[in-house]
């Protein structure tokens, strides 16, 4: 599986990728961060992957996201177990 992120520490949707990473013990993956404050984001390389040049950005298998709430659904989806909050009562 090829599951890498683009994203910065400072940055509280990134921070909300790499939560949802570890709580669903995730270890297989490459971090690639962009360094917002050395405009990393406006990177040609970067802007090809995400137009906005915006952070987190997500591929996996050639596939590309670039909405955190999107890519949080969808770490939930592949990675059912365990789940992000709990099971239900």
């Amino acid at each position: 599986m090829s599951l890498t992120l683009y994203h910065f520490n400072n940055s509280i949707y990134s921070q909300k990728i790499r939560m949802v990473l570890e709580e669903k013990n995730v270890s297989d993956w490459e971090s690639k961060e962009v360094d917002l404050f050395h405009g990393g984001q406006f990177d040609p390389e970067y802007l090809k992957l995400n137009p906005k040049g915006v952070v987190p950005t997500l591929v996996h298998n050639e596939r590309v996201m670039t909405e955190s709430t999107l890519i949080v659904e969808y770490l939930k989806e592949i990675f059912a177990d365990p789940p992000v909050l709990g099971r239900p009562l």
